[in-house]
């Protein structure tokens, strides 16, 4: 169950809990669907989890991120406050950092000689984040994902028959079958593993907006030991040339690139809308679903684009 949170509440709560900071007036940056995240009068940046899966990633991203920080070619939030689970305002808890320099990436920006050096600088960070040594990742207690079988077939069984009601008869068998691929494609058991990010979108890469050089990463509560096409998969709602460019930058950089990595971008990539709608349910908010149900429609399972 999502956490509804009263704004005022939780600007009454962060003054009383941490004193040293200047809370109020708090102002809401997003509400996504792991976090309501607000910044603090004086620049500290609080993410609020809205369920027990956003909980866990805060836990997580208090082990990995100091560690991460000093090895890392871009800044990473440092956590500083922590809110533990319990609280009526904070249910699931929540996490503080000082906000880092520069602004999260805008499609637009993406033109010319801008475009190039943001996805130069993106694979740069892919690269070293990919080689971060896994016998640590896996000390700091993170979980091995991005492989078929159960995962998929627990989502599969909680996705498909809320599909079956609002979809018409032709897109839901177009999904349908879209599963039976998935489940079948014998690629996305074989990969070589890495630490990676798990949620790479471009809202949560910051750049600098004068240079246009990338100098940051958010949200690091998907990041587990997987496939490294996660990461490159998600630099595709930025345009298959951008994504192109990245993961040629990626291979010149000798990034881990294999004969079948093109085809887990895709199929990464056709899973990414799919699992959106099981986030959307669990949040109970109509209005996420009905997005949701719209980004299947435009993206790649019932549009068929796919990465060339």
């Amino acid at each position: 169950m999502a956490a509804d949170h009263d704004l005022a509440q939780v600007e009454l709560e962060l003054g009383s809990l941490f004193p040293e900071l200047r809370v109020a007036p708090i102002r809401v940056l997003e509400t996504g669907f792991e976090s309501l995240v607000v910044e603090t009068r004086d620049g500290a940046i609080f993410r609020v989890a809205r369920h027990a899966r956003a909980a866990e990633g805060h836990a997580r991203e208090a082990r990995i991120l100091p560690v991460l920080g000093p090895w890392l070619p871009v800044a990473v939030p440092r956590p500083e406050w922590r809110v533990e689970p319990g609280p009526p305002c904070f249910p699931f808890g929540a996490m503080g950092y000082r906000r880092l320099a520069g602004e999260p990436l805008r499609p637009d920006w993406l033109a010319g000689r801008d475009s190039l050096r943001i996805a130069f600088d993106l694979a740069a960070f892919l690269v070293e984040l990919h080689r971060f040594p896994l016998d640590e990742a896996e000390q700091l207690g993170l979980p091995r994902s991005d492989r078929n079988g159960r995962a998929f077939e627990a989502l599969h069984d909680d996705v498909m028959p809320l599909l079956r009601e609002v979809l018409p008869r032709d897109e839901y068998e177009i999904v349908s079958r879209w599963c039976d691929e998935f489940r079948a494609d014998d690629a996305l058991e074989h990969f070589d593993a890495v630490l990676r990010h798990g949620d790479l979108w471009f809202g949560n890469v910051l750049v600098d907006e004068a240079s246009r050089a990338v100098v940051g990463v958010l949200d690091w509560t998907s990041a587990a030991i997987g496939d490294p096409a996660a990461d490159l998969a998600r630099q595709l709602h930025l345009g298959e040339s951008f994504a192109e460019a990245v993961l040629s930058a990626y291979e010149d950089r000798a990034g881990r690139v294999d004969r079948t990595l093109r085809h887990r971008i895709r199929r990464r990539w056709e899973l990414l809308e799919f699992a959106g709608i099981r986030m959307a349910v669990e949040l109970g908010d109509p209005g996420e679903l009905e997005e949701t149900i719209a980004k299947l429609r435009a993206g790649p399972i019932l549009a068929r684009r796919s990465l060339a």
